[in-house]
């Protein structure tokens, strides 16, 4: 066992897991490139998370208007037809209240901090890492 983020992480060959996680965890990922949506879907699945894939905010926010529920949902900033900003704050408006974490290829600043104030819990930079996801789903165990 080694200590990483906020909490425990145990490690195997097959599937990592947070430590004292009660429940299964839904995630949706809101990506438009198709090999980051395989990476970060293989990240999640590693961590015992159910995965769902959307190719864009539209998506997203359509799913939730159906009905559906996500404990967390990463998504991109940018994506055709609705972008990460706009989704979050659909999402947001909705009263959604899932956890809302974007993941992008930008670093600047400015970008980042609009995003973030469209509604995020949190912003990483794209790819996400073992590291990156022990602490989002820490985080997530603590809301």
């Amino acid at each position: 066992m080694e200590k990483m983020g906020f909490g425990n992480v145990t490690s195997t060959s097959k599937t990592m897991k947070i430590i004292d996680t009660e429940k299964q965890i839904y995630v949706l990922i809101v990506e438009d490139d198709l090999l980051i949506q395989k990476i970060h879907k293989a990240m999640m699945t590693k961590f015992g998370t159910e995965v769902q894939l959307a190719a864009n905010g539209k998506e997203a926010v359509e799913l939730f208007l159906s009905g559906a529920y996500f404990d967390l949902i990463l998504t991109d900033l940018e994506m055709p037809i609705m972008d990460g900003i706009e989704a979050t704050k659909q999402l947001r408006s909705m009263g959604v209240t899932s956890m809302i974490v974007g993941v992008t290829s930008r670093n600047q600043d400015s970008e980042i901090q609009a995003f973030m104030n469209a509604g995020l819990n949190a912003c990483y930079v794209k790819p996400l890492n073992a590291e990156k996801v022990t602490v989002v789903l820490n985080e997530l165990k603590n809301i």
